[in-house]
């Protein structure tokens, strides 16, 4: 009789409210009012035959009314379509709760970690090198920052395009990460940056240890999409609590480390040390002044002979960039010419030296003196930029310089990086009548099976081969091998640092045809070159005619 007595409740309430306002209870309820108005239908059809009970009050008025059937079906079947949607409801939102959570999940991914080679990005590096200083400072253990740099891997870029370096950077990324153990932290800071934390280090050697394993990486050559790239690694190294008290400092003088590394002489790793700081500075105000040195005139040319060693005479020079600082004065090569690069700034300095060279060679000419072939060098960010014939070609308009007295001189890399576009450039300068120079031949990764495609005119022997060229056998195994070469090329051979006697005796035997170095003459003023050129004495003392 429970559910009748349930059943004659609700029945007075649904005379004080209307049908849509009595769905309005919960779904429990509901469920409730309907497994009551069930019993009571079975109670209704099947106790009045067998006399069990009788109704009484609104449910017998109700039911008396002849419309009590019609209204418990509709009312359970509204009840049943409640369910359904309240179903399909609860299905939505779980997929929206699915959906969201995949979300958060990939916005912590993006937050936290790079695109491109899945490791931890800036933000997390800085995060969890903040808690190992913690950690550190409980433990009186050392932590070990590292960043690195690849060396020329804007060359990269430029010779061979974004796509293939970012292939290359998950290259790079997946070969540091066996270096390091799993509890440190690798991370890539952004471009061609990656950083390394260490923690639970004892002593600075672990570190030390780390770090050439890292260089050494980079020792075998990588392969993105089937091209073979030779790379190479420059590493700063700062210790907590040595070298900084928090993330900033560390990461600060790391990175003052690593640019210690890249100037003298890249591919190693260096520690951080207090005077590296002033270097810094003097580095920042070097970057300053170079960025104004071009709009202020302060770059100039000097001019290194190349003699011909049969006769001893002057055939060319090789135009070598200096710059005039106003406080500091002549800044050597190696101290700016990095940095130009670094700095984008090599490509209208460079289009600069080209020019002023090429009008030099015919302001010579012009001041009746013999002509000589100028070589001038290019960078390869130079050499991949898209308007380099036309420029070469307008410079030799504008000065009126003969194309064969213009040698242009390239490395074996920037010949090796896109075998094909750089073939297809180097055919367009040769039919305008430039010359072309491999410098520094013998110490780049080429192949001598792409070397014969190329038109190049003239082998240029490294003066470290050319130092040694005496005492060390494999010194000059190697000259006379790249003599050997260039001339069954039919190339012309020349040698670079010749200071001695020995030395162009020796060249002289072997049949190279020209040498540049101190014994002929240091790189001088243009206005010195007329002098050099008009000295029969010093012309017929470094002369060698092989027997």
């Amino acid at each position: 009789m429970g559910q009748i007595k349930l059943l004659d409740h609700l029945a007075d309430r649904l005379k004080a409210a209307s049908l849509s306002e009595f769905l309005a209870v919960t779904i429990a309820a509901s469920v409730m009012l309907a497994e009551a108005i069930v019993a009571a239908m079975s109670w209704l059809l099947h106790g009045r035959i067998a006399g069990d009970f009788m109704l009484t009050g609104t449910v017998a008025a109700v039911f008396v009314s002849g419309t009590v059937g019609l209204f418990l079906y509709h009312l359970i079947d509204q009840l049943r379509q409640a369910e359904n949607l309240l179903m399909e409801k609860t299905l939505h939102l779980n997929q929206m709760l699915f959906t969201h959570q995949v979300a958060e999940k990939s916005l912590a991914q993006l937050a936290h970690y790079d695109a491109l080679t899945t490791l931890p990005n800036r933000s997390l590096f800085t995060d969890r090198l903040d808690h190992a200083l913690i950690r550190s400072a409980r433990s009186s253990e050392m932590v070990a920052v590292m960043l690195l740099d690849i060396d020329n891997f804007k060359t990269v870029n430029d010779i061979l395009g974004h796509q293939l370096g970012d292939v290359l950077l998950q290259e790079i990324a997946q070969r540091l990460r066996h270096c390091v153990l799993e509890d440190d932290t690798l991370a890539r800071l952004g471009g061609d940056e990656f950083a390394v934390i260490l923690e639970g280090i004892s002593e600075i050697e672990e570190a030390a240890d780390i770090a050439q394993k890292v260089v050494d990486a980079f020792a075998q050559p990588f392969v993105p999409d089937g091209r073979e790239i030779f790379v190479t690694t420059s590493l700063g190294v700062s210790v907590y609590p040595l070298d900084g008290q928090d993330g900033v400092d560390l990461l600060k003088n790391a990175d003052t480390a690593m640019y210690r590394a890249k100037e003298s002489g890249r591919n190693h790793f260096r520690f951080y040390t207090a005077d590296m700081n002033t270097l810094a500075v003097e580095r920042f105000a070097m970057e300053g002044g170079l960025r104004r040195a071009l709009e202020r005139g302060e770059f100039l040319l000097h001019y290194q002979p190349q003699v011909e060693i049969r006769s001893g005479q002057m055939v060319g020079v090789e135009a070598l960039l200096r710059w005039n600082h106003p406080e500091r004065g002549l800044v050597p090569p190696n101290q700016f010419i990095p940095l130009l690069e670094e700095n984008n700034l090599i490509v209208p300095v460079g289009e600069w030296v080209l020019r002023t060279a090429c009008a030099q060679g015919r302001a010579w000419q012009e001041a009746g003196l013999p002509a000589l072939r100028i070589g001038v060098n290019l960078s390869a960010r130079q050499f991949s930029h898209g308007d380099l014939v036309e420029t070469i070609g307008g410079v030799l308009r504008d000065t009126g310089l003969s194309p064969r007295l213009l040698e242009l001189e390239l490395t074996e890399g920037m010949l090796m990086e896109n075998t094909k576009a750089t073939s297809a450039i180097l055919e367009q300068l040769k039919r305008k009548g430039v010359f072309i120079a491999i410098d520094d031949f013998g110490t780049g990764y080429s192949s001598l099976g792409y070397l014969k495609r190329f038109p190049i005119d003239r082998l240029k022997i490294d003066r470290s081969f050319v130092r040694d060229i005496i005492t060390d056998p494999n010194d000059a195994a190697i000259a006379v091998a790249i003599i050997s070469l260039g001339r069954s090329l039919g190339m012309n051979v020349i040698a670079e640092g010749v200071e001695t006697q020995e030395q162009l005796e020796f060249l002289g035997v072997q049949k190279c045809d020209e040498y540049q170095g101190y014994y002929f003459s240091r790189a001088v003023p243009a206005e010195e070159i007329a002098y050099l050129l008009k000295s029969p004495s010093r012309a017929a003392r470094c002369k060698i005619r092989p027997s």
